[in-house]
């Protein structure tokens, strides 16, 4: 049914354009044809001209047009211009011009006095009445008044249907934009663009062949009285609606460029730190926000790193049948005979075994020439044979292909890379400023077992051995890990796994060496921690320390926007006061807040989107080695957003051992006992449970 009225609102539409063509833009369609007569002939007129071809064309295009009237705008030569033009700014600066000019303003100013000295005393009557009418209070929690009822049936069967209706056929025009495009050919001939545009090309090819320079006066007076044709029945109204979303948009491209160019200088950052990176600062400094930060652009960062290593090794045999060895690895990577760079490894030497025992190229290289194309490629510092060259592609095709988080995290990390595939090559959606929606995944859980090269907490634990590259995310790192001065009294030689003998922080030195594709370590280790020194100094001298020393306040990468933002404030602060003094003295549902609320919320809304999509700030940071002797480098880091704000993780990623420790408990806040008076009294003392209490009483017992 709704397609049925959706493709009959169509036909109507399409039949009052066709109309409006026929009967009010008839003389658009005649001058169009008029402008395809000098086309054809321009044309005809050119080729002749350049092969040389004798001929008695003569070109229309230098005529006046016989539809459109001409000299009520222009003289007809260039003369008569100059002539016109003189007497036309003698008169604009005459006095009697001016004389006239300042009597139509002086009646224009005194009419709209007129009309303000009649809507003032109606102004101020209105908002007395609405004051002494909203100064009533009552309790009528949650009741609708009788204007307001009224209000929302009328807005049920006027204004809801047609929002419906109208949305419902913007997206079949979306849906079917064939429709949409005839319209618009069919009004660029109603409004005599395309006359202006083939006229222009009838002149072209005149001018190609003649070079009549003399003409172009003519060629400018035609082209005003085609433009005036336009001016004279295009609706201008339709500018109002189509220029601001045209420089929003403007502005919005600029300003995701910002972002863009933020980020980038973020990846900068990144790729100066080692393997292990560490980020301290007091709490609220956005310790956990940055590192979740750097992550994601790390993931992205490996992502591109492979691709560009897939690219340079195609180089080496540019010959190779790329594409069935990726085909062959991804059914590979499906039935789960490789799953890992380790058994990527294995499948490139059992194809190299099998090529070296059998020679069927057919079969393990895909009809490879090779005899013709080579085996061994030689970049001026070695030689590497085309299995190497396969090793490192596969290895390096497995981390780019892989279709899950490269983030591995104590907590949990959103990110929304999406591969697109048409059966051939993938290509990543990396992008964190699109506005397209994806589908999200989250990192991967962190088994600590994993990283630990000693002793596990899980005896037997599968999971152990497995881990070779990615991304590792951990926060409160000095709570899993410990200092020297906590670890004093824990023995290396315990039965029990411990900080000691888990051989983590081996791991930590030698973790590049399974992550290495083509001389790159895909591997990066990112921590946070109130104190460096909460970190045990073994492991801490491995990092740089990112101290955040400020957090900036926000800023907008969308220019122009700044009056937008301060109505928007002022509105939505000038509500908020009416707002609440009206919700206490009632308890009812008005019309005129009920409008009020309606158009502030739009507002507001509009404005928390802008800062959300176009928003950052910087935080400034002081970096230094992890050993803590070396002179501390200050830098800055950009936290935009619509990155790292999108529900990408949880600042209270612990808050459930909490929730479970109070949902046990019987008590609250308020079933806590008060003190009596100012001072606290001996045995309101002793109910804090104090160390520092208990040791003084325990002292004066003794």
């Amino acid at each position: 049914m709704r397609k049925t009225v959706n493709i009959a609102v169509t036909v109507f539409i399409s039949l009052a354009i066709i109309a409006l063509g026929a009967f009010v833009f008839r003389q658009a369609y005649l001058r169009f044809w008029e402008t395809l007569c000098d086309f054809g002939r321009s044309v005809a007129y050119y080729f002749c001209g350049i092969f040389g071809i004798e001929h008695s064309i003569v070109p229309t295009v230098t005529e006046y047009s016989k539809v459109l009237q001409w000299d009520t705008l222009f003289p007809s030569d260039f003369e008569g211009f100059q002539s016109s033009a003189a007497k036309y700014f003698g008169l604009l600066f005459s006095k009697d011009n001016f004389t006239a000019w300042g009597r139509t303003v002086a009646g224009t100013l005194g009419n709209a006095a007129k009309i303000f000295s009649i809507l003032l005393p109606c102004i101020v009557i209105l908002i007395f009445a609405v004051k002494r009418l909203y100064a009533k209070g009552n309790n009528g929690h949650n009741k609708d008044t009788v204007p307001l009822r009224l209000f929302k049936k009328i807005m049920a069967v006027t204004y809801q249907p047609v929002k419906r209706f109208a949305l419902s056929y913007f997206a079949f025009l979306k849906e079917h934009g064939a429709v949409w495009i005839c319209w618009l050919v069919l009004w660029t001939f109603h409004l005599n663009a395309a006359s202006v545009v083939f006229g222009a090309l009838a002149y072209y090819f005149y001018f190609a062949v003649s070079f009549d320079f003399a003409n172009l006066y003519v060629q400018i007076c035609k082209l005003f009285i085609d433009l005036h044709f336009i001016f004279r029945h295009f609706p201008w109204w339709v500018l109002v609606l189509a220029v601001y979303p045209l420089f929003h948009r403007w502005r919005k491209r600029i300003a995701v460029n910002r972002l863009r160019h933020n980020e980038a200088r973020n990846c900068g950052f990144i790729n100066e730190l080692p393997i292990v990176t560490m980020a301290c600062g007091s709490m609220g400094k956005k310790k956990t926000t940055i590192i979740t930060d750097m992550t994601l652009s790390q993931e992205v960062m490996f992502r591109q790193r492979a691709l560009e290593i897939l690219q340079k090794n195609d180089m080496k045999f540019p010959y190779f049948p790329w594409l069935a060895f990726e085909l062959e690895l991804r059914k590979c990577m499906e039935y789960g005979t490789v799953y890992n760079l380790a058994t990527v490894k294995e499948w490139v030497k059992l194809k190299e075994r099998r090529f070296l025992k059998h020679k069927d190229a057919a079969r393990q290289l895909y009809g490879y020439d090779y005899t013709r194309y080579g085996l061994f490629y030689d970049d001026a510092l070695k030689i590497s044979s085309l299995f190497d060259v396969l090793s490192t592609y596969a290895q390096a095709y497995f981390l780019y292909i892989t279709e899950s988080s490269l983030i591995v995290s104590n907590y949990a990390v959103r990110t929304d890379n999406a591969v697109l595939s048409n059966g051939n090559f993938p290509v990543w959606t990396t992008d964190f400023f699109s506005e397209t929606k994806r589908k999200s995944r989250h990192s991967h859980i962190l088994d600590f077992d994993v990283l630990r090269l000693g002793k596990k907490v899980l005896e037997h634990n599968p999971n152990a051995g497995s881990f070779e590259f990615g991304v590792v995310a951990i926060t409160e790192i000095g709570k899993e890990r410990g200092n020297n001065l906590e670890l004093r009294e824990v023995k290396k030689g315990n039965e029990e796994t411990n900080q000691k003998n888990d051989l983590f922080n081996s791991w930590l030195k030698m973790c590049r060496h399974s992550a290495t594709i083509d001389n790159y370590p895909f591997i990066k280790v990112f921590t946070d921690e109130q104190r460096p020194e909460s970190w045990g100094a073994d492991s801490r001298d491995l990092c740089d320390i990112l101290y955040i020393t400020a957090t900036g306040e926000q800023r907008l990468a969308l220019p122009f926007y700044t009056l937008e933002e301060m109505f928007s404030e002022w509105a939505f602060n000038r509500f908020i006061r009416l707002y609440y003094d009206f919700r206490f003295r009632r308890g009812d549902n008005t019309l005129w807040v009920y409008i009020l609320k309606s158009i502030t919320a739009w507002i507001w809304k509009r404005h928390i989107k802008i800062y959300n999509r176009y928003g950052y700030s910087i935080l400034k940071i002081e970096k230094e080695r992890g050993t803590m002797d070396g002179k501390k480098e200050k830098k800055k880091y950009y936290l935009m957003n619509a990155k790292i704000y999108a529900n990408r993780f949880s600042t209270d990623c612990f808050s459930d051992y909490f929730n479970e420790l109070a949902k046990k408990s019987k008590v609250g806040l308020k079933d806590y006992l008060e003190y009596a008076t100012e001072k606290a009294s001996v045995e309101e003392l002793k109910m804090q449970n104090s160390y520092f209490i208990s040791n003084l009483y325990r002292q004066d017992k003794s």
